[in-house]
């Protein structure tokens, strides 16, 4: 919840910083793109806490990544991805963070398997199109030349 001067309403100067200082809004480091994986302060959340950001990378899947850098994976399911964070942090319970923006796994894939070579098959998908394209203009050539070829005798005769 973000605070601003509606809600703050008539508060004195020590509460209003307070009240500010405790806004998600101003605890944002200023290179938040550099650095998406930061913690919450310990004013907001204790550090005993292990903390696990959720959310989905540019091709759809579902991150988990502890914002400690030791544990992550991709999921297919949302719900794969909460258990994944909540199995980690065992016997402890976590918090989860779900950032509004694509996140990216940048540790081993330590989730679903099938998910961590989802670049070499796309890159495979789009080769083979192409391979599958130039086959069938070769074929639609071969064709060609073959009626024209057969076009061509009957005149002779």
């Amino acid at each position: 919840m973000t605070c601003s001067d509606d809600l703050l309403g008539s508060r004195t100067g020590q509460e209003q910083s307070i009240a500010t200082r405790a806004s998600p809004v101003h605890n944002e480091p200023q290179h938040a793109a550099d650095t998406p994986f930061l913690r919450p302060g310990p004013e907001d959340l204790s550090e005993a806490i292990p903390v696990f950001f959720i959310g989905r990378n540019k091709d759809g899947h579902w991150v988990a990544r502890g914002a400690d850098g030791k544990s992550g994976g991709l999921f297919w399911r949302k719900q794969a991805a909460i258990r994944f964070a909540t199995r980690s942090a065992w016997p402890a319970r976590c918090a989860t963070i779900f950032p509004a923006d694509n996140i990216e796994l940048d540790l081993e894939n330590q989730g679903n398997p099938l998910l961590a070579h989802t670049e070499v098959t796309r890159m495979l998908r789009s080769v083979s199109a192409a391979i599958y394209v130039s086959l069938m203009m070769a074929v639609l050539a071969g064709t060609i030349a073959l009626k024209t070829g057969i076009f061509l005798s009957r005149l002779n005769y």
